[in-house]
């Protein structure tokens, strides 16, 4: 455990925790601005009521950043559900490709031992509708291929706004920690007989 003594408006505290040190000084010197710059803003403010401002601000932005993490999470969810769906329907459409395919081996098979000119006329008849019916599975497929591009790109995206919401998260989680700093403080101004250096 990592223990700094931290000067938050003119005063010095002792802060201790399993973070480096380099982050406690940085946690510090936020809270420290945080304050200073309510204070800037109204000067009739107590160190109390501007803590008190501080805290329910980082409490706002908390729960927004949670909000907005269910949000995203929900549409990277549906961006996977639907990307098993298209994946399922390609391996569909490679299925029937090959049946295709062997069904139309199987009459070229039988025009190859068939001398019969109605059954060749047949044949040629089922091999257009076959080639007409592949052409359309074929438009399905690179539909289906851009559908999935589509979607890789948009994962990509909602897995960069996941990783912005967990920033935030952690700011958030300093501005709390800030928070209880400047009630330590409070407590300290009103009672001289805690020493918290």
């Amino acid at each position: 455990m990592n223990k700094v003594t931290v000067k938050i408006n003119g005063s010095e505290y002792n802060l201790k925790g399993d973070e480096k040190e380099e982050y406690l000084h940085k946690v510090a010197m936020y809270v420290d601005k945080k304050i200073t710059d309510i204070l800037k803003m109204n000067d009739k403010l107590s160190i109390s009521d501007a803590a008190v401002l501080t805290a329910v601000n980082a409490i706002d932005e908390l729960f927004k950043c949670g909000e907005e993490i269910e949000i995203v999470d929900k549409e990277l969810e549906e961006s996977k559900k639907e990307q098993r769906r298209l994946l399922s329907q390609a391996e569909d459409l490679k299925r029937h490709i090959k049946n295709l395919e062997e069904y139309n081996a199987e009459l070229q098979s039988k025009l190859e031992s068939s001398q019969d000119g109605e059954y060749l006329k047949q044949f040629e008849e089922e091999n257009r509708r076959l080639n007409e019916e592949m052409e359309i599975i074929k438009d399905k497929t690179k539909q289906y291929l851009k559908d999935k591009n589509d979607l890789k790109s948009e994962n990509k995206e909602l897995k960069f706004q996941v990783q912005s919401a967990k920033y935030k998260i952690m700011d958030l989680q300093n501005r709390l920690i800030e928070n209880q700093i400047d009630l330590v403080k409070m407590k300290k101004q009103e009672n001289p007989l805690l020493n918290v250096k």
